[in-house]
């Protein structure tokens, strides 16, 4: 009996001499902080204050942006693209200071908006956040078209099996969005009521995309071998934008009688290669109207239109 309680003694004693060496806690591994997503990072504690409705307002687009568009199967995402090789329009302020000539373009275009997200604990840190100062008539503007777009957005995402967390940042958005009629709206509601809607613009875009193909697979498009539109989808590779992907689609198809969207020259060059008097030329399908692409870099300094690509996406197609 003494033998063994000398036994348990002596591994207590190596057990315990064993356990000094060893670390309190597992080391992180290797790009662990890389990894975790900023929101874990910037979560506020108990007792913290609370955030801004500026940063709450960018958080909820940048997730929501992360979750509604729909993804093209992955062998179709072939095209990747660095927007530094791009050309570019000068940069432009977006803000209190914004002429009305930009607004009233911004409202009006069809072009897609990418967003460029600041990392959220230096937004956490802004007290306000950006601002405009929209004269009545464009505010009036913004209210109807940010409305239309809510209600097409929602419509589209029926359609689909969208998660629900999206549905859930989309009615979060509108709240932190809202425009009050019976008082003109502060600055930053101004602000975040035009970055809403650009977003859903490009929401709304993407999924009549995807619309129209379900149609094509349904039989319901037109003839497969006549000049058209086809969608031809980017990467843009880096991990600042959202989305990270977008169709800028091509031309595709053949151009025969009748010619499709044709100009006059097209149609006596095909007369002549039709009779055998032009041999050395042909009409070809080809872009004939285009989309730019737009993105907004949001800063805890201010918000700039930094990049626009004229003449990115393919809207119309035509034989030239």
């Amino acid at each position: 009996m003494l033998a063994v309680l000398r036994a348990c003694c002596c591994l207590a004693w190596l057990l315990l001499r064993c356990g000094e060496g060893l670390p309190e806690q597992p080391p992180d591994r290797p790009g662990a902080d890389r990894q975790r997503p900023d929101t874990d990072v910037d979560a506020p504690s108990a007792g913290a204050e609370k955030p801004s409705d500026a940063f709450s307002f960018l958080r909820e687009l940048q997730a929501f942006l992360g979750d509604v568009f729909p993804l093209p199967p992955g062998e179709a995402v072939s095209l990747r693209v660095q927007l530094p090789s791009l050309k570019s329009l000068p940069s432009l302020a977006l803000g209190p200071a914004s002429s009305e000539t930009l607004l009233v373009g911004l409202l009006n275009s069809s072009s897609p908006t990418f967003f460029s997200f600041p990392p959220l604990r230096s937004v956490r840190r802004l007290g306000r956040g950006g601002e405009l100062a929209l004269p009545p008539d464009l505010l009036e503007e913004l209210r109807r078209k940010l409305g239309t777009l809510e209600q097409q957005v929602e419509v589209l995402m029926g359609e689909v099996a969208v998660e629900q967390k999206a549905v859930r940042s989309l009615e979060r958005l509108k709240a932190l969005s809202a425009l009050p009629r019976e008082v003109r709206p502060a600055g930053e509601l101004q602000y975040r009521a035009f970055l809403l809607m650009l977003a859903l613009q490009t929401v709304s875009q993407a999924y009549e995309i995807q619309r129209g193909l379900r149609a094509a697979r349904a039989g319901q498009a037109s003839e497969s071998n006549i000049c058209r539109v086809q969608e031809h989808y980017m990467q843009l590779e880096t991990y600042v934008l959202s989305p990270c992907r977008a169709s800028i689609k091509k031309c595709t198809g053949v151009c025969s009688f009748p010619l499709h969207n044709p100009t006059n020259h097209a149609v006596v060059i095909f007369d002549q290669i039709q009779s055998g008097a032009l041999l050395d030329s042909s009409v070809c399908c080809v872009p004939v109207a285009y989309d730019s692409l737009r993105v907004v870099e949001l800063m805890d300094d201010g918000t700039t239109l930094s990049h626009v690509k004229e003449n990115m996406f393919a809207k119309e197609c035509g034989c030239r």
